[in-house]
């Protein structure tokens, strides 16, 4: 079980990019990195949800430094497609030349992508112009960012994650809707390296008063790695629990996801997911994920919640392929 260490800041904390790990480090900005190690690799993610549309979107820009590269951008689905191929917006980019990083409390990236930190560890606006999709939100903290400096897998050297809640618009074709929704954010740094046979599970559930994230390993019967419970006005790191993804026919797509944890009070989650959209993609050209937005329903210490928020199931990209051919084999027969 990995430690998730809380984190806040205001405005006056005088914090200056450093290393990872330092004491006064601002997570806000780019860290430099801590070797010219070609994968290292900084990413900034924001989600945002319209639930009676069934719409999810990703806003997930990337930078690796040492090559002088941007990828990553915006990714938007519905229930409608499965694939960037059929997807609502999808705006992806993989190596676009990027030699100055800039600063990313206050930074429009090239892709369009526009983020502004107006408290630190609190506060940020989030903006993207595009013909077909566009939109301007807030994300407003609901609790501290949390930081986890190693999950075990060799994917990231640090990574907060941080609850909060989204208020703007989206414009869809022309269409514009309300964006009010509790969701997710988080940040990583560090050698981004490829790692055969990668499997994890994570899973995000977020409103005003529950919510939760889980890291689980699907190859150890779904044990949870780390993760958090907010309930009560109280947040606890999940101690112990499983994680079980259900899938449908194919063999392939989530069906259902239950977590069961209890958190280091001792007090109980139990939780079934049930998607509303599906998405499949690589985020990485080692990496693919399947992801949907999930309607959750359980309870949080004894109290029963209705919310919603999204599960990953990421694979080595090669492993998925493998899996994903043989689940398919498997449905013909």
């Amino acid at each position: 079980m990995h430690t998730i260490r809380a984190m806040s800041a205001s405005a006056d904390d005088g914090f200056e990019p450093g290393e990872p790990g330092e004491p006064g480090v601002d997570h806000d900005a780019f860290h430099p990195p801590t070797s010219d190690d070609p994968w290292w690799q900084e990413t900034s993610w924001f989600t945002f949800m319209v639930p009676e549309r069934n719409l999810y979107c990703y806003v997930y820009p990337w930078v690796r430094m040492n090559q002088g590269i941007l990828g990553g951008g915006v990714m938007a689905w519905d229930d409608r497609g499965r694939t960037p191929f059929d997807a609502l917006h999808w705006d992806y980019q993989w190596a676009y030349p990027y030699a100055e990083p800039g600063d990313l409390r206050d930074i429009t990236f090239p892709t369009g992508v526009s983020i502004r930190c107006l408290e630190p560890l609190t506060r940020y606006r989030v903006s993207y112009d595009h013909p077909d999709f566009s939109f301007e939100i807030e994300f407003t903290a609901i609790l501290p960012a949390h930081l986890l400096e190693d999950n075990g897998t060799g994917t990231f050297a640090g990574h907060l994650d941080q609850q909060g809640r989204i208020e703007g618009s989206v414009t869809v074709a022309g269409e514009t809707f309300a964006v009010d929704c509790h969701a997710h954010r988080d940040r990583s740094w560090g050698p981004r390296v490829p790692a055969p046979g990668l499997h994890i599970g994570y899973d995000l559930c977020t409103a005003a008063e529950h919510a939760f994230m889980a890291y689980s390993s699907p190859d150890d019967d779904g044990r949870l790695l780390g993760g958090t419970l907010w309930t009560g006005g109280e947040l606890a790191t999940l101690a112990e629990g499983t994680r079980t993804l259900v899938r449908d026919a194919s063999g392939v797509w989530p069906e259902r996801v239950v977590v069961d944890g209890v958190d280091g009070q001792g007090r109980t989650l139990a939780a079934v997911g049930t998607p509303v959209n599906w998405m499949c993609f690589q985020n990485l050209p080692s990496m693919t994920n399947l992801v949907s937005l999930v309607r959750w329903e359980g309870t949080a210490d004894g109290a029963a919640f209705t919310a919603y928020g999204e599960l990953e199931d990421v694979w080595d990209a090669n492993r998925y392929r493998r899996f994903a051919r043989a689940a398919e084999a498997s449905d013909r027969d």
